[in-house]
């Protein structure tokens, strides 16, 4: 499933403006990676995949101060209705609703 993420992310985002929203302490993973939030168009593009099944909310390593709430309602929101990753793991049918950004006036 993460392939079918990462492919939808990079589909979604080539060649487009996004911003980055950053955790005031915590600007990287245990791992030297940038960590932040994606925003395309005023949008959540991390909470969007959470929402779509497509991503589990992490938390092992801390979880969000911005956003913590709002992950936990879409990831329970996933797996009430078995979205992708939370559904029936011998299916590999992967259910994406499109991301429609919102042209800015």
């Amino acid at each position: 499933m993460g392939k079918v993420a990462s492919r939808y992310t990079q589909e979604k985002l080539i060649g487009k403006y996004v911003d980055l929203e950053f955790e005031i302490k915590r600007l990287r993973g245990n791992k030297g990676r940038l960590l932040a939030y994606v925003f395309l168009d005023g949008k959540n593009l991390n909470l969007y995949l959470v929402r779509q099944g497509l991503s589990p909310y992490y938390t092992k390593y801390g979880k969000s101060e911005k956003f913590d709430s709002e992950f936990r309602t879409a990831e329970k929101q996933a797996r009430k209705e078995k979205l992708n990753i939370w559904g029936d793991q011998k299916n590999d049918h992967v259910v994406i609703q499109f991301f429609t950004p919102t042209k800015s006036s």
